[in-house]
């Protein structure tokens, strides 16, 4: 559920600004005491639906249509479907950040603090503590607004012969 509240705290930070879609490259860190990973991928987002790609250092789709969600794990070979019963309302939560420094913000959901970095208004970084006490730290990288996307991306695609959990 986290996952979700962070992709919908990254599309309300950038639907703020009133954009019809938004593409960036990313890389997520995850740190703990003894370990740090590192994901890249990219992301598409519009208003009411998304593609979230992981490309290293393993291939996973997410893609979201409303409230519905299909993650596509190529390591497991297997597709998850979900819903999202309630779906948090971060824009408003994005509204009420408060801005702790200059470009800083700090929002709260669900009792876990959001830090949004801005660079020439535009969301450049998101950093929390998840629930396993690892420090998170979402970077995006060649930011594009309003470009013409193929809607077909936001259309699942996975070999026939994985396994489907619902």
């Amino acid at each position: 559920m986290k996952f979700f509240a962070l992709l919908s705290l990254i599309c309300s930070l950038i639907f703020a600004f009133d954009y019809e879609n938004y593409t960036s490259e990313f890389i997520q860190s995850v740190s703990s005491k003894n370990s740090k990973f590192e994901y890249k991928g990219h992301f598409i987002l519009e208003k009411d639906r998304a593609f979230w790609s992981y490309e290293s250092p393993s291939k996973k789709e997410i893609y979201i249509n409303k409230n519905e969600i299909v993650i596509v794990e190529h390591d497991l070979e297997q597709v998850s479907f979900a819903r999202l019963e309630k779906i948090p309302n971060l824009n408003v939560i994005f509204k009420q950040a408060k801005e702790i420094s200059p470009n800083k913000f700090k929002a709260r959901y669900e009792n876990v603090d959001y830090f949004i970095t801005l660079f020439n208004d535009e969301v450049k970084s998101i950093q929390y503590i998840d629930e396993f006490e690892n420090k998170v730290l979402i970077t995006l990288h060649k930011p594009q607004k309003n470009t013409k996307i193929n809607p077909q991306v936001f259309k699942p695609k996975f070999p026939q012969n994985y396994d489907i959990l619902r």
